[in-house]
């Protein structure tokens, strides 16, 4: 029995009455092609049972992966700080060097792009990267919390890094913060806490109330006799946190500033886990290594950002998603010294 032929680019050409080389920039998705005759070409091959060649595929990925780095394609890091390299965005160069190392292994060059250089509208930055052959974009977060960009979205396969970009919805990669206070709140039940409070610094908005939530309902489901209400504030006083805390009584913290936590209890000349215990579920590196925390991989989350841009560059996913994609990457724990190391029957008592 022969083997059904296998419809190629050029069959489909003769067939819609077009080149090869636009069949294969339409079936692409590639911008250049009018939509009529992009769906004219696309109606064609599905009516000739046309179907991609995954080893032609992984062919081209292999070319992509052995060139020689002069000839790397590249990938544009885009961030829209209003200052350029800004000392507050230093975590964002984390998920640079990330994506940078990985994007090596499939034969990118990853380079950063700064959205205002030289006071540019975003649409002659489209513009540019568009002209430098730039097809496959990451996202760094945002300045702003539930942020847009207005990119000429159809010119790019993109990522966004974190879940800061509201408008438009692209495929994200972002750490897990429902996971991680999860986690927490288990760590320290665990070792016997019980009266455990929230204290978040940073707006709840940016990571889309992942953690609050997380929070909010482990109370509800605990039916605890200990609910605390969590303590939400950009710039609090000391003497706010101070009402809270002696109003509540909590015997261990949860928070996403360690440093602020480490301040306040030293106005009073408390110590944890002598006093109080104290877990940041949010950590961004290792620098005050001695606090218990669920820590953010940020250079795997940005490796990962390029796992996913890679994916759709092979699929020719260009312009918005119909359907995105978010992929979570799990944090990992340091034990540290701010919680006790087991449980005391006092504790378990509550």
């Amino acid at each position: 029995m022969t083997e059904p032929k296998r419809i190629r680019l050029k069959d489909i050409a003769a067939e819609a009455g077009v080149s090869t080389m636009l069949v294969s920039v339409a079936l692409r998705g590639m911008p250049g092609v009018a939509e009529s005759t992009r769906k004219k070409i696309k109606e064609c091959a599905e009516k000739m049972g046309y179907k991609p060649d995954p080893a032609l595929s992984a062919l081209a990925d292999y070319r992509r992966r052995t060139r020689p780095p002069s000839s790397y394609t590249q990938i544009a890091y885009v961030t829209d700080h209003p200052i350029k390299n800004d000392p507050r965005w230093n975590f964002a160069n984390e998920f640079y060097l990330g994506a940078k190392a990985r994007g090596l292994e499939y034969g990118y060059e990853v380079v950063p792009y700064w959205l205002n250089e030289h006071g540019c509208t975003q649409r002659k930055a489209s513009s540019i990267l568009f002209n430098r052959g730039i097809k496959g974009l990451l996202i760094a977060p945002l300045a702003e919390d539930n942020g847009s960009l207005e990119l000429t979205w159809k010119h790019f396969s993109s990522v966004a890094i974190g879940t800061s970009l509201a408008n438009p919805k692209l495929d994200q990669v972002a750490f897990d913060h429902h996971d991680a206070m999860q986690f927490s709140l288990h760590k320290l039940r665990e070792k016997g806490y019980r009266r455990i409070g929230l204290l978040l610094r940073n707006p709840s908005t940016r990571v889309r109330h992942n953690s609050l939530d997380a929070y909010v309902g482990d109370q509800y489901r605990m039916k605890s006799e200990y609910t605390i209400p969590p303590l939400l504030q950009d710039d609090f006083s000391s003497s706010e946190f101070w009402e809270w805390f002696d109003a509540h009584q909590p015997d261990a913290l949860i928070t996403d500033s360690d440093y602020t936590i480490t301040d306040l209890l030293n106005e009073r000349g408390l110590q944890a886990p002598r006093d109080v215990g104290v877990v940041s579920y949010s950590k961004f590196s290792n620098e005050n290594v001695h606090i218990s925390a669920v820590n953010q991989n940020l250079q795997i989350i940005g490796a990962t950002a390029v796992d996913r841009l890679h994916t759709n560059l092979l699929r020719n996913a260009y312009g918005i998603p119909e359907h995105t994609n978010a992929v979570l990457v799990q944090g990992y724990w340091n034990e540290g010294t701010t919680l006790r190391q087991q449980h005391s029957a006092e504790a378990k008592q509550g």
